[in-house]
């Protein structure tokens, strides 16, 4: 697998921010393993939402920077407030930094609908999409303990999955407008709802 950038994927932390702390976590961690692989840049854009402390960006990016990633390895944004304004700002970023090979880290529950929007704004088999179990192999001991205590239980991806359908379903619904007009209602629902601050 060789990547010339990785995006970790943002997670609302709201909802259960202990779980979604490790996810993030575990995210960070591979995108370590990435860099180690040979890729050049980490990619987070998550805004800060209403309710939260920090952004899930500025935790990935902690967590980057305590395992020795350097900044300028790090491309930062805090502005997506959903996963099709995420392929957005991928494909936008990709382009303003000329990054090749993209690869996505993302939950298991979220690998489908992610890899249909990003095909969206890249194309089909033009960016790679891995859980962070993906990264296990080649990960330290210590970077897979922390990978293995995010993996998602059989009632995670119960809930999650029911959530994933639910948004499938929508964007689905969405389909027959015209590109632009279907973009800009997703990425404004996003903002709806998980009430973006700024």
């Amino acid at each position: 697998m060789r990547l010339d950038a990785v995006m970790v994927l943002g997670k609302e932390l709201r909802r259960d921010p202990e779980r979604a702390r490790r996810e993030l976590l575990a995210r960070s961690v591979a995108a370590v393993v990435a860099l180690r692989d040979g890729a050049r840049r980490v990619i987070t854009v998550e805004a800060k939402l209403r309710g939260q402390a920090e952004s899930g960006s500025a935790l990935v990016v902690e967590a980057l920077l305590a395992r020795g990633v350097l900044p300028g390895q790090v491309i930062q944004r805090e502005q997506s407030r959903s996963t099709r304004e995420e392929a957005m700002m991928a494909r936008a970023l990709c382009e303003e930094h000329k990054l090749g090979r993209l690869g996505v880290i993302t939950a298991h529950y979220h690998l489908q609908r992610a890899r249909r929007l990003f095909e969206e704004h890249f194309g089909p088999g033009e960016v790679e999409l891995f859980t962070p179990e993906s990264f296990a192999q080649r990960a330290t001991e210590d970077e897979r303990a922390v990978i293995f205590a995010a993996t998602p239980s059989a009632e995670t991806l119960a809930v999650e999955g029911r959530a994933e359908a639910l948004l499938g379903t929508l964007a689905w619904a969405l389909k027959p407008l015209p590109d632009a007009l279907r973009f800009g209602l997703e990425v404004r629902a996003g903002g709806l709802l998980r009430r973006a601050e700024g």
